[in-house]
């Protein structure tokens, strides 16, 4: 191309059907501190539209990353084709030797698996947020040099791990920006890793069998139609507080331990109204109950610390058939049931990056076997363990806490330049706490002296999964795209965000458990608003209940006074330290 990059290589420049594709990696190096010597680099791809109308994405990653999308279109889909010049990298790693970086890869299975990278201090920055801002930097010098120009504004959109990239990149490259998305993000995902540990060690009491690696079998803990059971339990305590029955817990916020311990006691086999069959579709056994709460107060250390956050009570507990997600029952349960294998994120994703990426230094461990990551998982100490995500070492000198979370609450540079960012997250996704995210924003309004509403917007989504799926209004990328751009380009703060439901019936039951309003009211087939936080969306009384002109926002948007289970915010377990590299 003629263009000189610093330390980076383009690979390959293919022009295709209205854009060209660019392929290349950046500081690309064969590790000495890795004992197998891997190849590392950063991959990147940029596809750059004929007609370019002056806008540069950065899509976010996925995951520990370790995959290169060589092709990318926009986080929302529809960036390339609307004439945006788009980008993303692989974090750093790659977890295959077939991708289009060149060959190499970095995946041992007896010593971590897809999070072998871990191993190499560099790769976990480059991880962690390294990445981000040398593919962004290199990919608005490669747009200047094609174009002429330099982009008239810059984004950054992801989910997950690529929520986490965009919330780190607004704390620790203020200027690198204008706007950002960050949806469902693992802003601190070193403790989300610690949930995983306790909510499996939660379950595992409740297992009847071991799994292949001699481990608790815990796809048997909470069948399907038991977990049915807890989300009827969930929306009869709490479901009429927004005003509407209609299977979405609005009000979350008032969905408090007090209405729902009462609710799970009645349905608890042998003492309540449903019966007194275990895993009969009607009742919970009373150590279900407890492994719930259990959960769902978020783990502690033996003296009571808080080490992550407690959760929101959310009816997506249960995934209907008709409307799967990567929600609380794939993170916690099973995703595809196995004969005897544990499929839960928890212990396949998670107990991968819990001991290789997250705890300092990392502790190598074959993926499967009686030593393995499962193994890991189940036996991880909250006393001695958990302060791992903290600690530094001379091979290691950046905790996970500094290298790869984004839990900073003074964003005064980003405010100052004129960024913007929108934040959406599930009230409960089953891997990432609504409660912890909704506290860091309380918390980091009051550190902006309540200006947070001036850039920043959260909207919270009951029911849905993991970045989507679920019995949920979970289709909103282009609208949450549209409201971003209006937000930088025009000053148009977003005041409500319109999502989709395309269920064409409700995909809750109607009658037995569940109360038969929900089948009517449920919004199948229409849309509901999503309301920045703390507002949340309130039915007028008349109308369809699957249209959003028919639901208002209700709330102050600088009030947060809740009677609610974490009015502890100055507990929220969180080092706020702000930019450390």
């Amino acid at each position: 191309m003629g263009l000189p990059l610093q330390n980076a290589q383009v690979l390959s420049a293919t022009q295709k059907s209205g854009y060209c594709n660019v392929v290349g990696v950046i500081n690309k190096r064969v590790s000495a501190q890795d004992p197998d010597h891997f190849t590392y680099g950063i991959g990147f791809s940029l596809n750059l539209p004929d007609t370019w109308f002056g806008r540069f994405e950065m899509m976010g990653g996925g995951g520990t990353d370790g995959s290169l999308n060589a092709d990318p279109k926009g986080s929302a889909g529809v960036e390339l084709a609307q004439g945006w010049a788009v980008a993303v990298d692989d974090g750093g790693h790659e977890d295959k030797a077939a991708n289009a970086v060149g060959g190499y890869q970095d995946d041992d299975a007896n010593a971590g698996g897809s999070a072998h990278f871990g191993v190499d201090e560099q790769a976990r920055i480059d991880y962690g947020y390294n990445a981000i801002e040398k593919t962004a930097t290199t990919s608005k010098s490669i747009i200047a040099y094609y174009y002429g120009q330099q982009a008239a504004f810059s984004y950054i959109m992801g989910c997950s791990n690529g929520g986490r990239d965009g919330m780190v990149a607004s704390q620790k490259f203020p200027w690198l920006f204008d706007g950002v998305i960050s949806q469902n993000p693992g802003f601190n995902l070193p403790q989300a890793g610690i949930a995983e540990a306790w909510n499996e060690q939660a379950l595992a009491p409740l297992a009847t069998s071991k799994d292949v690696n001699g481990q608790p079998f815990i796809p048997d803990t909470f069948p399907s139609q038991d977990l049915e059971v807890a989300s009827a339990a969930i929306l009869g305590a709490c479901d009429a507080l927004d005003g509407l029955v209609d299977g979405i817990v609005d009000n979350f916020h008032a969905c408090t331990n007090k209405r729902i311990f009462p609710a799970l006691d009645a349905v608890t086999c042998g003492t309540g109204v449903h019966g007194g069959t275990p895993h009969g579709g009607t009742c919970l056994t009373s150590a279900q109950v407890g492994a719930l709460k259990t959960i769902y107060a978020g783990p502690v250390n033996s003296k009571g610390k808080r080490l992550y956050s407690n959760w929101f009570w959310d009816a997506g507990i249960w995934a209907p058939p008709t409307a799967p997600g990567l929600g609380w029952t794939a993170w916690n349960v099973v995703t595809s049931p196995v004969p005897n294998v544990n499929t839960a994120a928890n212990l396949t994703l998670g107990a991968g990056a819990v001991p290789m990426i997250f705890v300092t230094p990392p502790v190598v461990t074959p993926v499967s076997g009686s030593g393995g990551q499962e193994a890991y998982l189940f036996h991880f100490d909250f006393d001695k363990d958990a302060p791992k995500i903290f600690a530094e070492t001379k091979e290691y000198p950046q905790s996970s806490m500094d290298f790869m979370t984004g839990v900073s609450l003074n964003l005064r540079p980003f405010k100052n330049r004129g960024g913007k960012l929108i934040i959406s997250s599930s009230v409960n996704d089953g891997i990432f706490s609504g409660a912890s995210i909704a506290r860091w924003y309380r918390l980091m309004n009051r550190e902006m002296g309540g200006k947070a509403p001036d850039f920043t917007r959260l909207f919270m989504v009951p029911n849905m999964g993991h970045c989507g799926g679920g019995p949920a209004t979970n289709d909103f990328a282009v609208n949450e795209l549209n409201a971003v751009t209006a937000w930088v380009e025009k000053g148009t703060a977003p005041d409500r965000i319109v999502a989709a439901n395309h269920n064409t019936s409700s995909p809750f039951p109607s009658g037995g458990l569940f109360d038969f309003r929900i089948a009517q009211n449920f919004p199948a087939g229409g849309t509901r608003p999503l309301c920045p936080y703390p507002q949340i969306p309130k039915y007028k009384g008349a109308g369809m209940t699957n249209d959003a002109a028919n639901f208002v926002c209700v709330g102050e948007l600088d009030r947060f006074k809740f009677d609610d289970n974490d009015a502890d915010d100055d507990d929220d377990g969180l080092d706020h330290g702000g930019d450390r590299r």
